[in-house]
């Protein structure tokens, strides 16, 4: 899919108060993660708009609202966007909102692919909220003037399927990405009991959904594959 621009007057639409205030939230989880965080926007075929943006753990996340975007799809800086929805008052009933400038150069990477995963296995969320508290201690304890180190983020540490010959691994990158961007209900770190978090794969891609939002990753070094 090609990437739009926002120029030329064009305007994302958010209707729903209640969709703006999901879009608000992640937007704020993004821009604490990374200041210059950018984010690409898509709609789908359902009515629905994709917001998609990249960690800097490394990780891609979308989380889904109502409504639509320029020609379908628009790249655009996060801090813009959350102050441009902040001055929407809630009772507005079009929500619609000015991407800014178009930041189509700053998209690094195409879009993961729409179908074709298989789920593995669904497993528990606290066990993603457990692994970001021991990962947020690890942290504390061997972060340098570079930040987090590598093998910190690359160490897999959960493992679905283990008990076969295709075992799936999760690296701390996604888990701290789905959890940080508040993908996993939670309260005082507790996730609701039974509350699931979805592994699914597809060829090199590994795929988990939360109830908030996705996160995926791809289990090689290659560049992101064209839809």
């Amino acid at each position: 899919m090609p990437v739009a621009g926002g120029a030329g007057g064009e305007t994302i639409a958010v209707p729903d108060p209640a969709d703006r205030d999901d879009m608000r939230t992640l937007l704020r989880r993004l821009l604490r993660l990374d200041e210059a965080a950018v984010v690409r926007l898509t709609s789908g075929d359902d009515g629905r708009m994709r917001v998609w943006s990249r960690t800097p753990f490394g990780a891609l996340v979308v989380r889904a609202v109502g409504g639509h975007c320029p020609r379908g799809d628009v790249v655009c800086g996060a801090d813009h966007l959350l102050t441009e929805l902040d001055l929407l008052p809630r009772g507005d009933a079009e929500g619609r909102v000015d991407p800014g400038m178009p930041l189509t150069s700053s998209w690094q990477g195409l879009l993961p692919p729409i179908d074709g995963f298989q789920v593995v296995e669904a497993v528990p969320a606290q066990v993603l909220l457990d692994l970001t508290e021991s990962g947020r201690d690890a942290a504390r304890e061997n972060a340098g003037p570079a930040g987090l180190p590598p093998s910190l983020l690359d160490q897999d540490v959960l493992t679905v399927r283990a008990d076969t010959d295709s075992p799936v691994a999760v690296d701390m990158r996604t888990v701290f990405s789905m959890v940080m961007c508040g993908f996993v209900p939670e309260r005082a770190g507790r996730a609701p009991e039974g509350e699931p978090v979805r592994v699914s794969e597809r060829g090199a891609w590994l795929r988990l959904d939360a109830r908030y939002g996705t996160a995926y990753r791809r289990t090689d070094a290659l560049t992101l594959e064209p839809r």
